[in-house]
């Protein structure tokens, strides 16, 4: 056994150039892998957390972009006159923003200022905050990773340029940077001064006139998710603007899949880095084989048994790729946990977490491709004929 580490060793030392690369064609690739997870599992757990809030989204059959009429919140809620299971109906536009000069751009949605506390408790806020936000139609909620990035704070006033029309500057007052929110980088402002400033800057209408974007219900119960999913369709079917309601968790997915496709290029960017490594590791224990056959071949003739010299090269192998694995998923777990980088967003998942599960499953991948690596070049060195082997050596 002290023989085998101490071969091994010097085996690894020989060539410290290649055996660097080697461990970096590895490492490499699992820094993306587990990146990649990381990202998937956070898409993952957003939309788990969206599944928990029993919020359905009603949007426009024909296409999220054509917006739906502002009289369908009063037609929505007429299917529950008790208010005991419809919690909300809260409609809302996504406008965008951008501040004059930053190329960076914002998640700001306007939406129904009263309906917006009863459909998102999930966010939390203080009761002098709420108080602040109903009272107040230039009110905006800053999430608090965007207060973060431009420097913004509670109390502060605030230019955003909407996306859409008007596209003119509106001027808002930060009356929470929402710091229990589970999303902390939409921004939320009054959907009322939003159609002040389209209705002053077109005075002649426009189409998006007393119509929002979509709207999310607030459902008391699972049950009542079910039911309205279904029933809320039936009541606008065969109108003008016929509408598609889904639970907020596959509205959010459909959307993430729409404008990212985070989870399925992630997959297969991960899948593919995974056969890079694969690839690397097994050219670079084939060269090894290669450039030592003659070594094996005395070995053998000195009396070392095939499966010896087999092991030898499959722990060569393993320890290559398990250094390798090691390295790439140690890399972005620091990073992500115990520097800077922590406060890292994310578009949809925000902060991005890296799981020791993760991490451990990379190791696991290196090790494996460790073991597919020396495959090859393990059965050639139990074939190798010693005699054959021996005529080239110098």
């Amino acid at each position: 056994m002290i023989l085998r580490l101490h071969y091994l060793w010097k085996n690894l030392s020989r060539n410290p150039l290649r055996t660097a690369l080697t461990i970096a064609a590895v490492g490499l690739p699992m820094v993306i892998f587990v990146l990649s997870s990381a990202v998937v599992r956070g898409v993952e757990r957003f939309l788990d957390n969206s599944a928990q809030q029993l919020r359905l989204a009603v949007t426009n059959r024909a296409s999220i972009v054509y917006p739906l009429p502002m009289s369908y919140a009063a037609k929505i809620r007429s299917l529950d006159p008790t208010g005991m299971r419809l919690l909300a109906v809260c409609g809302m536009s996504w406008i965008g923003g951008k501040v004059q000069d930053d190329p960076r751009p914002l998640s700001t949605l306007a939406a129904d200022a009263g309906e917006f506390i009863r459909a998102f408790p999930d966010y939390r806020l203080p009761q002098d905050e709420i108080d602040a936000w109903l009272r107040d139609r230039q009110a905006i909620i800053i999430g608090r990773a965007t207060a973060a990035q431009f420097g913004w704070k509670k109390g502060q006033r605030i230019t955003i340029r909407p996306s859409l029309p008007p596209y003119t500057p509106m001027e808002f007052h930060v009356v929470s940077t929402a710091e229990n929110a589970t999303d902390p980088q939409t921004n939320w402002c009054h959907y009322s001064y939003y159609q002040e400033e389209l209705k002053r800057v077109y005075r002649g209408g426009t189409e998006d006139e007393d119509r929002v974007g979509f709207y999310f219900v607030r459902c008391a119960t699972r049950a009542d998710l079910d039911h309205f999913r279904q029933e809320i369709d039936k009541l606008f079917e065969r109108s003008l603007d016929e509408t598609k309601t889904q639970d907020e968790k596959a509205f959010m997915n459909e959307f993430i899949t729409q404008q990212f496709d985070l989870p399925r290029n992630l997959t297969i960017l991960a899948l593919v880095t995974v056969f890079v490594a694969v690839m690397a590791a097994t050219n670079t224990m084939s060269m090894n084989f290669r450039d030592r056959i003659n070594e094996f071949a005395t070995l053998k003739a000195l009396g070392f048994r095939g499966t010896w010299v087999f092991l030898l090269i499959q722990s060569e192998s393993l320890l290559l790729c398990a250094i390798g694995g090691l390295l790439g998923a140690a890399a972005p777990y620091i990073a992500f946990t115990h520097t800077p980088l922590r406060n890292f967003t994310v578009p949809v998942i925000q902060t991005l977490e890296v799981s020791l599960r993760v991490c451990a499953h990379a190791v696991l991948i290196s090790i494996a491709i460790g073991l597919i690596a020396a495959v090859w070049p393990s059965w050639q060195v139990l074939k190798l004929r010693v005699v054959t082997a021996l005529r080239n050596l110098d």
